[in-house]
């Protein structure tokens, strides 16, 4: 049987000794896209596959299958140090630690300066009765006010530096100034500086919302597609509702924050045995119509929300809707029709 796309990307994952999570992770993709691509449900966009070639270490047409992979026995170039290896055994991974941290330049710079001066104010403090703790929180709030101020200036920003450098200062030169008074005055420094930051307009959206890693609206957004037998519709800040289409519908995802999302099922003509649909409601409501033929089987988590089923299904009904709910401060409401 010839190997199709799915198998080759399995294939070349685990010969990695990669997840589904991490793959997507390094694609920029969701981990239920590469389970879809995996099992032959959809395949990756053309523009995915250099980079997919790129993580396998391997060409396009070998992808593709157009090109045979190469036999590890006729090694086309030069054999790797044995020291350098990026597949490890069982036995080599058992005990191995791991630390990776994929931070921006500016990040670590900032993460640096202020280790810099914590040190340096630590060897000052050493004799002089001034805590650790209070050196290292007041520097790193200096650092945190400074570094926030490039590429756009910002008042609370500054706000912090000053407050930070205060304190720090304090430490080492005595400023006489009353305890009392230097709480309201930092409230009104921060107060007015959060104030200047908001009634500036700002050049883009400032609030983002991201699930599994893939953003899901910055403004008031909605939106709701099908791929295949998969749903993905998404409400932030609005209220929609939406009739799905499908001949078939073996799974998919619903999320709604800060608004008001309704999903009618009644469209779909039939229900795959192992159909999965995660749903979850943030600080607002999500309504999920489902026919009575239909039978649903709910996971529920809440957290300060509410997940509530209203009717039942048929007493013939045998295709079953497995469905995970999350409601986070919100109301996530299955009815049958």
């Amino acid at each position: 049987m010839e190997e199709t796309l799915g198998k080759r990307i399995v294939r070349c994952r685990k010969g990695l000794g990669l997840t589904q999570d991490v793959l997507a992770e390094r694609l920029g993709v969701t981990a239920q896209a590469v389970s879809k691509w995996e099992n032959d449900q959809s395949c990756p966009d053309i523009t995915m596959l250099p980079k997919l070639a790129e993580v396998f270490g391997i060409t396009i047409d070998m992808l593709l299958g157009v090109e045979p992979p190469k036999s590890p026995d006729t090694p086309s170039g030069p054999p790797e140090p044995e020291t350098h290896r990026d597949i490890l055994t069982d036995d080599e991974k058992k005990g191995l630690w791991e630390v990776q941290w994929n931070s921006g330049r500016k990040s670590a710079v900032g993460f640096a300066v202020w280790l810099l001066i914590a040190g340096l104010s630590g060897i000052q403090a050493v004799g002089r009765g001034i805590s650790l703790w209070g050196v290292l929180w007041a520097s790193g709030l200096l650092t945190f006010g400074l570094f926030g101020l490039h590429p756009k200036f910002s008042l609370c920003r500054l706000g912090c530096a000053i407050v930070g450098w205060f304190f720090l200062l304090d430490d080492y030169v005595s400023l006489h100034i009353p305890d009392g008074i230097l709480f309201p005055v930092f409230l009104l420094l921060f107060g007015l500086g959060l104030l200047a930051d908001a009634l500036r307009k700002p050049k883009k959206a400032q609030f983002q919302v991201f699930h599994n890693g893939k953003h899901v609206g910055g403004r008031f957004v909605s939106e709701c597609t099908t791929d295949g037998e998969y749903l993905d519709c998404s409400t932030v800040f609005c209220e929609d509702c939406r009739k799905i289409v499908l001949p078939r519908l073996s799974g998919g995802d619903m999320h709604v924050v800060f608004g008001s999302l309704t999903v009618d099922l009644s469209g779909c003509g039939e229900i795959a045995p192992d159909c999965t649909l995660d749903a979850s409601s943030t600080f607002g409501k999500m309504t999920i119509l489902v026919p009575r033929r239909y039978r649903v089987e709910p996971d529920s988590g809440t957290a300060f929300g509410t997940v509530e089923i209203v009717g039942s299904p048929s007493p013939d009904a045998r295709e079953t809707i497995r469905l995970t709910c999350s409601a986070v401060f919100g109301h996530l409401l299955v009815r049958y029709i």
